[in-house]
């Protein structure tokens, strides 16, 4: 294991960072995150915890806040957009629960779980230099920072990655998710739900508290806009006369926190770093989320990093390790992902027959096989 004295540099306080300085710091590490917007918060609407994640935060202690805050699940079903019910999910046995959970509700638990100084807001990472001996890295304004490695958290868009790998932008896939909560007292829906419409779907997703979260997608241009009509608008012309309580559930969304986001991902590399700098999350393996696996991975990143650091004091082969260990799992996620996108999105009337004939056809054996597979991650 390297010296418990030597420091990591985390960039990003998402769930990605948060999470790797949570693992590095109760393996003996100190990590320090390092945050470019001026206060630490999440926005976005619900997320997934399968059990390859929770199981991770279990040991870290958090799972039973995150239950209270969130909603446990054990199930989904695929629908019409008449409401008929193509293929219900019983999720595979596992030794960790699934939750589904409001980003802000865990990345509040994050944090939580971290002292007030090892977050660091409004630093933006302009650049670092790498040596054999430790990583410098430049935050602007908020000044300079040394450690003994570094790892790049910093999302989708990452600026570590751009001056590391210098590998291009992220990939669009030919749909945005729009995503959103509907109060209190909207809906008392409580399954996972997916509705599969002609190049359009529609996701319910239960996060406790009596709130609902919903996501929507549908094929378009990268940069289609809404604002003549205005988000809830356009969706409730294209979702309006859908299944109950898809039309329910936008209205009651009010226009300004309705987000929207692009569909990306990037082919996967099997290297993320150099020296003493890695990347980890969405900087490393970025994934369209048609799985809801995307934090998942993060979290199983920061649990492998960590235990990679433990087993040498050579840390660049740490890090190094820790990217081979990881690519094979986070490739295949990708590719998963991208591939049930792009059925989710088909669009002609002959080709959504042929999808809901598969589905209706398909043993729920065969799915609960391929989740097993997900979830049974373990470090």
């Amino acid at each position: 294991m390297m010296d418990a004295g030597g420091s990591a540099i985390v960039v990003g306080g998402g769930i990605g960072g948060l999470s790797a300085a949570i693992a590095l710091r109760r393996a003996g590490v100190q990590a320090d995150v390092y945050e470019r917007a001026p206060e630490l918060r999440e926005v976005g609407a619900g997320i997934s915890l399968w059990p390859n994640a929770t199981r991770q935060l279990r040991r870290w202690g958090l799972l039973d806040e995150i239950l209270r805050r969130g909603f446990r699940f054990g199930g989904g079903e695929m629908r019409t957009p008449r409401g008929t019910v193509l293929t219900a999910i019983p999720f595979p046995a596992a030794d960790a629960p699934g939750v589904l959970i409001h980003r802000a509700d865990l990345h509040a638990v994050l944090a939580d779980a971290l002292p007030p100084w090892a977050v660091r807001t409004g630093a933006e990472f302009q650049r670092l230099v790498d040596s054999p001996d430790g990583v410098e890295a430049d935050f602007g304004e908020a000044g300079t920072v040394e450690g003994a490695f570094l790892v790049g958290a910093d999302g989708l868009w990452s600026a570590v990655r751009r001056q590391v790998l210098g590998d291009g932008e992220p990939v669009y896939r030919g749909y945005p998710v729009w995503r959103g909560v509907a109060p209190v007292g909207t809906s008392e829906w409580n399954t996972l739900t997916e509705t599969l419409g002609r190049g359009l779907r529609f996701g319910i997703v239960p996060i406790g508290g009596g709130r609902v979260a919903w996501w929507a997608t549908a094929n378009e241009a990268e940069r289609a806009e809404d604002a003549a009509e205005g988000r809830r608008a356009k969706l409730l012309r294209l979702f309006g006369d859908w299944h109950r309580p898809i039309p329910q559930l936008i209205e009651a969304t009010p226009d300004d926190e309705i987000l929207k986001n692009g569909t990306y991902d990037r082919p996967p590399v099997r290297r993320w770093g150099r020296g003493r700098v890695t990347l980890l999350g969405d900087a490393a393996h970025p994934t369209t989320p048609n799985l809801g696996q995307g934090g998942c991975m993060a979290i199983e990143d920061a649990a492998v990093l960590a235990r990679c650091l433990c087993e040498t004091d050579d840390v660049p082969a740490a890090l190094r390790a820790f990217e081979a260990r990881r690519f094979r799992r986070t490739a295949w996620i990708t590719r998963e992902s991208l591939r049930y996108g792009r059925v989710g999105q088909w669009q002609h009337a002959a080709a959504v027959r042929m999808r809901e004939m598969i589905f209706r056809a398909t043993p729920a054996a065969v799915a609960r096989s391929t989740m097993g597979r997900m979830f049974a991650f373990d470090t």
